[in-house]
């Protein structure tokens, strides 16, 4: 018989099971520690790559100051040089832990399996490689975008987008140095990524061993308070931002100090806004208005006006020419001497006709000073907003289109170009005539970077005005040009070299610039082209009833403007005008009036439209009296300038009086006088009339029903 197992065998089974159960329950503790451990390796692998982000942009940041900072900067300013690399280099930390936060949490996702473990330590070196390239590209970009702009990166780097692609795709790689750059990001790929797999291998084989859980919570909680604190770059109560950016008086201190990737986000952020309009009341435009010129009326009556009377004009209406001339700055056409001739034919006309040399670009790019002046729009992409279709009150062509004007817009460029055609049809332009154009009727024009050469706009506007004479038309002309545009392509045939630089080069403005000779000969060919047309014209039947206006869109982009008198000048533009003899009769020139884009419509009605309502923003600068509300010259946002002298937006209470009686050259800053000091104050309020009244238009409009 077999034996039985004594009863208390059988309760034997229970402390057994008791012991595997307890142990299963024990294992995900293990698991845990596994885990950290894995996360620990990464977190030590990561540092390598993390560490080489950094560096790469501080260094990009150290060559923009050695490259673009006055000299004399280092030492009358030794402070705000270490606060602008050691800011710089929160921005840097910033960014970079910003990425290697996003690889952080990956790590911690795949440290729960072995076989994820394995293959993202197997794609780390890769992966880090190309995340140090790409920031290493940002750097590039930033510094290419500086060398070009002068400034950091900003909303108009959305031109890659919104400007012709090819265009800007040409005008990098003549430009810049794009061979180079791939170089240099292919052997920081490449280094960074066997660095990488030795670091891996020495992360691996490090002894790192496994602590009890408490210490292991506490090493996970430091290593994400460190990467919080890295990513906000900041333990005060805000993060980092671009507030921080605000460093020295010296301009170029500020724009160093974040890194590429900071400002092309908070250009994202701007061009968000860009597009968009915010709601108004009739009540903030009141007190601006009554800020601004001390009385206030209903909505937009205080901008309403009318013409005076002008005989000449209502017996024979002018042709009116708008040219706005790319990057017809008054800098470059101040190096102007004997010995170099940079006029042409240009010359004797710039010469003896009207020229206010006192005048800036109200806009600091080319589609926003088109904006403003088209439709007094501050919001420079309102040709590609909802708004593109609306029906301004401030339209340009209004006036003209009233009394039976022809409106045409020629450009050498292209209609596409940020919708210009489109939007300048539906503002009132009967014909708009671009590259396209000019090309089927002058065969012989070749295309180049961003149009056609400017001789064959001017020829094409040479034979609509003698066509129009014939058939009985007045026509209102606004015409765009290009060549004289980066990368400072010289169409072929035109005069090459010859002009004797070295006294420009050793200006400090230039001091980064490579490519001078190209930038001096396209501006000669197109103030040439100008000079010739002006000719032409003044001989032919047409110069006898024909005004032609001439300004720049802005000065040209590149240039380091450090000194403070230089505020003017970093945004100057010349204004031309040759009016002829029969429309001269109210005018009254002086060439030491100060005005802006603002003032050109405005001058143009007086001369060439009786008793016509328009909508005024600014100032006839031909009036016998000028009008004190409306006659000073602003650039947005950076300085407004008055006969007086030029105030800047950042230095409230400070004047930079003229230190000539005629030009832009401007004495010491000194402390504005209290009559001063108020008009200053009046004028701050400027810009934000512009903005309340273009959000006014735009609102009152989409409330009227369809």
């Amino acid at each position: 018989m077999k034996k039985l197992r004594p009863p208390v065998a059988a309760s034997c089974v229970l402390p057994i099971d008791s012991f595997t159960l307890q142990m299963k329950l024990f294992r995900p503790a293990f698991a845990w520690q596994d885990w950290f451990l894995n996360v620990q390796r990464s977190c030590l692998f990561m540092l390598a790559p993390w560490l080489i982000c950094v560096l790469a942009q501080f260094i990009g940041r150290a060559y923009l100051l050695v490259t673009y900072a006055p000299p004399a900067t280092y030492a009358a300013l030794p402070l705000d040089v270490g606060r602008t690399l050691g800011i710089g280099l929160l921005f840097d930390i910033k960014i970079a832990s910003i990425v290697f936060a996003v690889m952080l949490a990956l790590a911690m996702l795949a440290a729960a399996s072995k076989t994820l473990q394995a293959q993202w330590l197997r794609w780390l070196p890769g992966v880090s490689a190309s995340l140090a390239m790409l920031i290493t590209a940002s750097t590039l970009i930033s510094a290419f975008y500086y060398a070009t702009f002068s400034r950091s990166i900003d909303i108009f780097v959305f031109g890659l987008i919104d400007d012709d692609t090819h265009a800007i795709l040409m005008t990098l790689w003549h430009g810049y140095p794009v061979v180079q750059a791939g170089l240099l990001l292919s052997a920081v790929l490449a280094g960074t990524w066997w660095l990488g797999l030795r670091w891996r291998r020495s992360v691996l084989q490090a002894g790192l061993r496994r602590r009890p859980l408490i210490p292991t919570l506490l090493r996970l909680l430091l290593i994400l308070g460190i990467t919080v604190l890295a990513c906000r770059g900041s333990i005060g109560r805000f993060p980092l931002n671009k507030d921080d950016t605000s460093i020295s008086s010296v301009r170029v201190l500020n724009d160093i100090a974040p890194n590429g990737i900071s400002s092309f986000f908070w250009a994202l952020a701007e061009r968000d806004n860009d597009k968009r309009f915010t709601p108004v009341t009739a009540s903030e435009g009141r007190a601006l208005f009554e800020r601004f010129q001390g009385w206030a009326k209903p909505g937009l009556e205080p901008f309403m006006a009318v013409t005076a009377a002008h005989p000449a004009a209502r017996e024979r209406p002018p042709h009116v020419v708008l040219q706005i001339m790319e990057s017809m700055g008054h800098h470059l056409n101040a190096y102007d001497q004997p010995g170099r001739d940079l006029l042409g034919a240009l010359r004797t006309h710039w010469e003896q006709d009207w020229r206010f040399d006192r005048f800036v670009s109200e806009g600091n790019g080319t589609i926003d000073s088109l904006a403003r002046l088209l439709v007094r729009s501050p919001v420079s992409a309102i040709g590609q907003s909802s708004a593109a279709n609306a029906e301004f009150a401030s339209n340009a062509f209004t006036p003209y289109l009233a009394r039976g004007y022809r409106v045409l817009f020629v450009t050498s460029g292209t209609a596409t170009w940020r919708s210009l055609g489109t939007f300048a049809t539906h503002l009132g332009a009967h014909k708009f005539i671009d590259q396209q154009t000019l090309r089927a009727r002058f065969p012989k024009a070749e295309t180049g970077t961003w149009g056609v050469p400017d001789e064959y706009m001017f020829r094409y506007i040479e034979s609509r005005l003698a066509e129009a004479d014939k058939n009985g038309e007045r026509l209102f002309i606004v015409a765009l040009s290009t060549t004289h545009h980066p990368p400072f392509i010289l169409p072929d045939g035109a005069r090459r070299g010859g002009l004797p630089l070295d006294d420009v080069t050793s200006q400090p403005y230039f001091k980064s610039w490579d490519s001078l000779d190209d930038t001096f000969d396209t501006l000669r060919y197109a103030n040439d082209q100008l000079g010739q047309f002006l000719t032409r014209l003044k001989a032919s039947a047409s110069g006898r009833s024909t005004i032609v206006a001439v300004t720049g869109d802005h000065n040209i982009q590149g240039i380091s403007y450090q000194d403070p008198k230089d505020a003017v000048l970093n945004r100057a533009v010349p204004f031309y005008l040759y009016v002829p003899q029969a429309y001269r009769t109210r005018s009254v020139f002086d060439p030491a009036r100060a005005g802006s884009h603002k003032d050109i419509m405005p001058t143009l009605y007086q001369l060439s439209l009786p008793d016509t309502p328009f909508f005024r923003s600014g100032c006839d600068l031909l009036a016998a009296q000028p009008d004190p509300v409306w006659c000073f010259g602003i650039n947005d946002p950076n300085v407004t300038i008055t006969q007086e002298g030029a105030y800047r937006r950042n230095r409230p209470g400070r004047i930079l009086p003229w230190a000539d009686a005629a030009g832009v050259k401007l004495a010491e800053e000194q402390d504005a006088s209290a009559e001063q000091w108020a008009e200053q104050v009046r004028l701050n309020a400027y810009p934000k009339l512009m903005h309340w009244q273009i959000n006014y238009q735009v609102q009152e409009q989409a409330s009227r029903p369809r």
